[in-house]
């Protein structure tokens, strides 16, 4: 047995290093992804003892025990801070820390941005207002509980980092042990046999041992392959166990290779590309193969690999340009929301349509979701400043819009206050027309709020219905004085037609009786001025001179409408007089032009006829002139 193992220690075929030629091949071939350890630490400008590091113990790549399945990470563009902080306290409480490091900072670099946003602004407004920065508080409850969320986690992320580099050290110690153990068993006592058999469970110990620090990875796994092939040269005397070996590996890379082949009729997706990593890594862990099939075995691996890769860089490109659409889209949303404060709206309404547009062109915006993109913070910073600046002319409206209301109310009260003084006015002529003008004037006195402003209208409606129901009280109380009146006078101006006139004292008699029973207005006056020309016929019967008549009937005129209070009636009396005038002085003036026309010679008879108009026109104007003393003399 032992001259076969010497004959057996020349034969070319068993002299190879399987495991280590399959690690340069993986380390060569294989794209190998970023996982979430990889990731980029976020920053946070606001917390200071939140910007110190968690150092982030790296591993070797290639280990037995397959990867967790890598985490989505939500869309917190699409989120609301509290469903952000929801979602983060969430996967905090679900999962190692080690697995959501890109979500928990992902969701933290939104939440900070809405509530840095949030922040600026209102120190912004403050500052406007004429605030002094360093008196600047902002309370913000939500940036308390992220903080503390944050720092939780940061502390767990510290603690596994620890336990990790501790289990990779320790590691480490372990798998130089095996190197040590594999490196004297070819020298050590017992079968080859019995030392396959030791070896088959050094490499089991090696496989569950686990990671170790990657700066010690290619090293510790290429002294293990060294001594593992110079462990192989020992024993090719055992040909038989290493070539069933060997067959078995070929077996496993030959379904490894089947499976990556059958999954790529898929079509390329996130689980091909994990499977792809998935078989490389296990592909290093199988061990060698008959060397007849190695080339053959890799070829198939390689071309397999490469497929995959194409599909990929497909798959990638077709995700540029769904990103590129998404981009496209949400900019084409901060367009619109720009555009609403392009036009301006100059009412409450307008501004109710223009925030209800803007409601629906966010949750448009949120619809399109998440992108992948170096755009996306631009568009966002876009979208954000868009909507800011439509706030800001909306906050600018309704300022100016509350100073126009408290113009208005003003406006509104000072009428309601008008109203309440004349509504019991005496003037009814007066505060009528006071009262028309103050509604019309309540039309143009501008918005105030709704239920404010019905109480004011409510108010001020009540003080003018007041007065128009009292007017319209007391023109119906005059309305059956007047009908009373007219029947009266009507009557006296019947017996007047029977009585004779015989003197001037029975005339002014009749006609202060007839004044006595009381004043008309409007159409009814026509009785006052029936009775008055019937009355005057009556008396210029009795042969007095015209003036003396004339005087006689004005005096006993004014004295009757004096003691009736008969006002209305004063004044056309006035006026008769001041139409009277006017009209003989006019005359009076023409007749003086045309004597002009006249030659100075005596015994002309249209001279003389002119001449003796005038004088006539001089004693009228004469006459009213004493009418019009007498008529102020009867006033006092």
């Amino acid at each position: 047995m032992m001259q076969e193992d010497q004959e057996q220690q020349t034969s070319p075929e068993i002299n190879e290093t399987p495991n280590l030629e399959v690690s340069k091949e993986a380390v060569s071939e294989t794209k190998i992804e970023p996982t979430e350890e990889t990731l980029p630490e976020a920053s946070n400008e606001e917390d200071s003892v939140e910007n110190e590091e968690v150092k982030a113990v790296e591993a070797e790549d290639d280990h037995e025990a397959p990867k967790d399945k890598k985490l989505a990470i939500p869309d917190f563009d699409a989120l609301s801070i509290e469903a952000a902080l929801e979602s983060i306290e969430k996967h905090i409480k679900e999962f190692e820390p080690h697995r959501i490091k890109g979500i928990v900072e992902s969701g933290r670099s939104r939440i900070l941005q809405e509530l840095n946003a949030e922040r600026d602004t209102t120190k912004a407004t403050y500052l406007e207002e004429g605030g002094n920065i360093i008196d600047f508080e902002f309370d913000q409850p939500q940036r308390k509980t992220l903080g503390i969320l944050y720092g939780g986690y940061r502390d767990r992320l510290r603690a596994h980092y620890t336990q990790l580099e501790a289990e990779l050290n320790n590691n480490l110690a372990v798998k130089m042990a095996i190197i040590e153990e594999v490196k004297t068993l070819p020298m050590a006592e017992g079968s080859a046999k019995d030392k396959y058999e030791t070896f088959k469970g050094l490499r089991e110990r090696w496989n569950q041992t686990g990671l170790v620090p990657k700066s010690e990875a290619r090293t510790v796994w290429a002294n293990f392959n060294h001594h593992v092939d110079n462990f192989f040269n020992f024993l090719r005397l055992a040909y038989d166990l290493i070539e069933k070996d060997y067959q078995n590996n070929y077996d496993e890379k030959v379904a490894l290779c089947q499976a990556l082949e059958d999954k790529i009729q898929d079509g390329a997706s996130p689980a091909l590309f994990r499977t792809l990593q998935q078989t490389h890594s296990r592909w290093k862990r199988i061990g060698p193969v008959p060397r007849e099939h190695k080339d053959l075995l890799w070829d198939r691996l390689k071309a397999a690999t490469a497929k995959v890769h194409e599909l990929r860089d497909q798959y990638n490109e077709h995700l540029l340009e769904i990103n590129a659409s998404k981009i496209a889209a949400k900019g084409a949303v901060v367009e619109k929301i720009e555009a609403l404060t392009a036009e301006l709206p100059t009412k409450h309404s307008g501004w109710q349509k223009a925030s209800k547009a803007l409601e629906e062109l966010r949750a448009e915006f949120k619809a399109i979701g998440f992108v992948k993109s170096e755009d996306n913070n631009s568009v966002w910073e876009a979208y954000k400043a868009a909507q800011r600046n439509f706030n800001h002319t909306k906050n600018e409206f309704y300022k100016e819009e509350k100073v126009r209301q408290r113009e208005s109310l003003e406006k509104k009260k000072a009428l309601i206050a008008l109203a309440e003084s004349l509504k019991d006015s005496d003037d009814i002529a007066g505060a009528s027309q006071q009262l028309k003008q103050a509604q019309a004037d309540w039309k143009n006195t501008g918005y105030v709020p709704k239920k404010e402003g019905d109480k004011l209208w409510e108010a001020f409606r009540a003080a003018c219905n007041h007065f128009f129901d009292r007017l319209k009280g007391e023109r119906k109380a005059k309305a059956a004085q007047d009908s009373a009146v007219i029947e009266a006078k009507q009557k006296a101006l019947a017996n007047l037609k029977k009585t004779k006139i015989g003197t001037i004292k029975e005339a002014i008699a009749a006609s202060e009786q007839f004044s006595a029973i009381g004043v008309l207005t409007g159409r009814n006056k026509k009785t006052d001025e029936d009775f008055d020309t019937l009355l005057s016929e009556k008396v210029s019967a009795l042969g007095l001179e015209p003036s003396v008549l004339e005087r006689t009937m004005f005096e006993a005129k004014v004295k009757a409408l004096v003691e009736a209070d008969d006002q209305d009636g004063l004044h056309r009396q006035r006026s008769w007089i001041r139409e009277e005038m006017d009209k003989a002085k006019k005359e009076l003036h023409q007749l003086e032009n045309n004597i002009a026309f006249f030659s100075g010679a005596k015994g002309n008879p249209l001279l003389d006829a002119a001449l003796g108009k005038i004088e006539a026109h001089k004693v009228r104007v004469e006459e009213l002139t004493s009418l019009r003393k007498l008529f102020n003399s009867l006033l006092k």
